[in-house]
């Protein structure tokens, strides 16, 4: 390898990993041969359920840019370790940092001539670095530590989540999830991709869709270095190509788009992504830089508007955090050359990406970060009350106020002549019903709200033939059960758009609960009431008949049909009593829900 050292770009002091053959005092050198520096313990509270060795972390630093055609990219890792990032995960959260100490750049892979190959470009230098990749990734995770690799563009996540792949299923006999946050899906194939660019393809290759059996293009992936599309979850896309839209709606591939986000916030989203991936599968968190708007990460190589906020980023690398599975965290395609040498793009980017690691290792870590990038990157412009800089001051002010209870905090944001508006959910409740007893309360309804339309229903034509006024109990009890059949559907689609609050239940819970009290008192005082009550008729001249008539003649079809109507009198008294008690039962529910959840 001919890596570029990182005390190269700054003085050692600055930095948890110095050159190579140098170990600082007293630092312990692990039996592999990687240096390692820190504390015994980190700051996380979230207990890791795969990780042997949680208050270690694995560094791979990769300077390679060949996936792609913008050179810069391979600077990234060393910008970011400049800006601090390693350090303050040493001495502000506490982990112990295993890996080499320098930036590998893979030149001794390059090939002095890489043609074209099925439409890819530089095909043997990107399966070569990639691979070389896999066995440094590999090497920190089969050793139970959580893995950070520092891109690089986003084809080195062949070898990255390729290496935890593997040492995840030889050490725990699992598959891992990958949750891939991006603006692109990079799930093109070499033959449907219009670039002919890797970084558009690595997912193609981890999950198989895209394979070949020379090793020199990709071929020494195994079955142990994929990953299942079941497994796959994307959050927010927003420029996807048509050929990779019908590879991810054939094979059923959850994901997220930035109208996801924008239409049911970020904490919505980040619940149902790990919903689908489940809570006993490894999480492999692929982070590209470009996922956040121009706004907050400007120098990266393919900006696409409309993006993530920096909250948003930071809160989707704490949900993975909070859940215990991460097990190994990439970033990538931060570009520093992009940005002028007189603009802070660069250093908002790299901000981004100082406050993103932090965040997906220690959920409490992303304004330390911030705060840390500030002070340790040279040569920063002050703020200033600029077009150019709203970014800055919406930032900062997000960090001041970074939650709104219950708020849809809407925001404008303005960069340079465009002008958009983006409505932000910075926190979410959720409320947890009891699914069997809901179900049952439905179920429940139903028979009683339907029963009782269909037998006043038929009162009322028994009124008409008998040419009878009609009682205006009769359709007024109709009016209450439609009712109650409407409110269960509203209650059914809340269910279905996962929004489901108990306030909407309770208040429409007493509003029924009242009408079906009025129609349960009309309706004992019909049935049970003084002497000519429906009750007393009953039993006087149909139950009490003696002898009751029998044969084929009118009189016994007469009777039987005078019995109908004595039942069906008992079977509404009966189901007007369960929807009251049902009704109460659902107001007790939603409050339990509400103060359970509150």
């Amino acid at each position: 390898m001919s890596p570029t050292r990182i005390s190269d770009h700054a003085e050692p002091a600055a930095h948890p990993l110095k050159t190579a053959g140098s170990v600082l005092p007293g630092s312990p050198t692990s039996s592999t041969g990687s240096k390692t520096f820190g504390n015994n313990m980190n700051t996380s509270m979230v207990e890791s359920k795969f990780l042997t060795h949680p208050e270690e972390l694995g560094v791979v630093a990769v300077g390679f840019s060949g996936g792609q055609c913008k050179p810069g990219v391979d600077a990234a890792p060393s910008a970011l370790i400049e800006s601090g990032l390693l350090t303050q995960l040493r001495d502000e959260l506490g982990y112990r940092l295993h890996g080499d100490d320098q930036v590998h750049l893979y030149t001794d892979l390059v090939p002095a001539d890489d043609p074209p190959h099925r439409n890819m470009k530089n095909p043997r230098a990107v399966s070569a670095v990639t691979r070389r990749i896999a066995d440094q990734v590999y090497s920190h995770a089969r050793e139970g530590r959580l893995v950070l690799t520092l891109g690089g563009d986003h084809s080195v996540a062949i070898g990255t989540i390729g290496g935890t792949a593997k040492a995840i299923r030889e050490r725990l006999g699992r598959e891992i999830a990958v949750i891939w946050v991006d603006a692109h899906a990079d799930i093109n194939t070499p033959e449907t991709s219009g670039s002919g660019n890797i970084h558009g393809m690595p997912v193609s290759f981890l999950t198989g869709l895209a394979k070949d059996d020379n090793e020199d293009f990709f071929g020494w992936l195994r079955r142990d270095n994929l990953i299942s599309v079941k497994k796959l979850v994307y959050i927010g896309l927003r420029d996807v190509d048509p050929g990779e839209k019908r590879i991810l709606r054939e094979n059923g591939i959850k994901a997220f788009s930035m109208f996801d986000i924008d239409r049911h916030g970020i904490g919505r989203v980040m619940e149902m992504a790990l919903g689908h991936i489940g809570t006993d599968t490894p999480i492999h968190l692929s982070f590209d830089v470009d996922a956040l708007d121009p706004m907050w990460a400007p120098s990266t190589g393919t900006p696409v508007r409309g993006g993530l906020t920096l909250r948003e980023g930071d809160f989707i690398c704490e949900c993975v955090h909070e859940t215990g599975s991460l097990v190994a965290v990439d970033l990538v395609e931060v570009n520093p050359s992009l940005a002028p040498a007189n603009d802070i793009g660069a250093h908002e980017t790299v901000r981004a990406g100082c406050s993103l690691i932090p965040s997906s290792l220690d959920k409490s870590a992303s304004r330390t970060a911030l705060r840390s990038a500030d002070s340790l990157v040279e040569h920063k412009p002050p703020r200033s009350l600029t077009l150019q800089h709203t970014h800055s001051i919406r930032d900062e002010a997000l960090q001041v106020a970074p939650s709104i209870e219950c708020g849809m905090a809407s925001s404008t944001v303005t960069s340079g002549s465009l002008v958009y508006e983006r409505r932000v959910v910075e926190k979410v409740h959720k409320y947890h019903w009891p699914a069997v007893q809901l179900n049952l309360w439905i179920l429940i309804m139903l028979i009683s709200a339907c029963t009782i339309i269909g037998v006043f229903s038929t009162f009322v034509q028994i009124q008409g033939f008998l040419q009878l006024p009609v009682p205006w109990y009769f359709p007024y009890y109709i009016t209450v059960s439609a009712m109650t059949v409407a409110f269960i559907i509203l209650l059914l689609w809340l269910i279905f758009q996962r929004r489901l609050l108990p306030s909407i239940v309770m208040i429409g819970g007493f509003i029924l609960f009242i009408l079906w009290l009025v129609g349960l008192i009309v309706i004992s005082v019909q049935l049970f009431g003084p002497s000519g009550s429906v009750s007393s008729n009953c039993n006087l001249f149909v139950f009490g008949a003696n002898p009751q008539p029998k044969g084929q003649n009118l009189q016994t079809l007469a009777w039987l049909e005078q019995r109908s109507i004595c039942q069906s009198w008992q079977a509404v008294f009966a189901f007007a009593l369960v929807g009251e008690i049902f009704l109460l039962w659902i107001m007790v529910m939603a409050y339990q829900v509400f103060a359970g959840d509150a």
